[in-house]
């Protein structure tokens, strides 16, 4: 069974504010996100957008870090109260002041037509004017555009150079994708040992992608000495940590007896976690694991 790893294709939305509390004085600017490099023209909203009302009043008169907030609270609050629409619009408000990252988190929308209707032309524009601005999320998310030929041809020694820019910067997650483009040489000289650095310099700033990836090399010795212990607790990192790729593998390594008892049961377990998160390939492969768990305990035929 195909391991599966993948790449970021979307830079992150800002970080939401709850909508709840009252809205009062702002204390400090909210802290940058751990795995990026925050631009320096980012403004922050004269108030604490916690209540949209005041908080859109705010918007409305020009507060460009008030606009940002909402965009990212309607962008992440979870559930139904969801509202990517409105999001793009508090988006468009604070990249034309001059938010960088809101212009990358308009991207995104734009990109997965969330919201919005689907717009590549755009969202290339828009991820182009923020790496011009030296936001790096928005470098990142360029070299993602060119690296799959979305809106754009395919140029991987362009994507290459722009994911080179934003690891080098601080975002983590897009070394998973330079590791990438190194380990296929695709772009630039194939490089798999440069590829398991790339992995473990992300996975060691909490970039789960990184540790899935760098998993896979240790599993299948590529440009490192094989070693499935190690490749199974990257795998239950990423597993633990939210990434769904890392459970399907951990499935993987079980079902195929990598370091481990052969155990259809076990690997079962672990791959469904994966489907029951959304990994569509997993489905499949959980289903054929539970009939292949089935026979084993039904024992021969007589």
């Amino acid at each position: 069974m195909r391991r599966l790893a993948r790449s970021v294709t979307a830079a992150a939305a800002l970080a939401a504010s709850p909508l709840s509390t009252a809205c009062g004085p702002r204390a400090a600017p909210a802290a940058a996100p751990a795995s990026s490099t925050a631009p320096a023209n980012v403004p922050a909203a004269a108030i604490s957008c916690a209540e949209v009302e005041p908080c859109d009043r705010a918007c409305t008169a020009g507060d460009v870090g008030a606009c940002a907030q909402l965009g990212g609270a309607f962008n992440t609050v979870a559930g139904d109260a969801r509202d990517p629409a409105r999001a793009a619009g508090y988006f468009e408000r604070a990249c034309a002041g001059g938010n960088l990252r809101s212009c990358v988190a308009l991207g995104q929308l734009l990109q997965q037509g969330d919201g919005v209707t689907k717009d590549l032309a755009r969202a290339l524009a828009l991820y182009g004017q923020a790496c011009g601005g030296k936001d790096l999320e928005g470098c990142g998310a360029l070299g993602a555009l060119y690296d799959e030929g979305l809106g754009v041809p395919v140029d991987f020694l362009r994507a290459a150079a722009l994911y080179q820019q934003a690891c080098d910067g601080g975002v983590y997650g897009y070394c998973n994708n330079l590791g990438r483009l190194y380990k296929y040489g695709r772009g630039v000289g194939q490089d798999q040992r440069h590829a398991a650095e790339l992995y473990q310099l992300g996975c060691d700033h909490d970039d789960l992608m990184s540790c899935n990836s760098l998993g896979v090399l240790y599993e299948n010795a590529i440009g490192v000495e094989v070693d499935y212990p190690l490749a199974r607790q990257l795998y239950q990192r990423a597993c633990d940590g939210g990434e769904p790729l890392g459970c399907h593998n951990l499935g993987v390594i079980h079902a195929e007896g990598h370091g481990v008892p052969v155990d259809p049961a076990e690997a079962g377990r672990w791959v469904q976690r994966a489907c029951d998160a959304g990994v569509l390939a997993s489905c499949d492969y959980a289903a054929e694991l539970a009939r292949a768990a089935a026979a084993a305990s039904a024992g021969p035929v007589m």
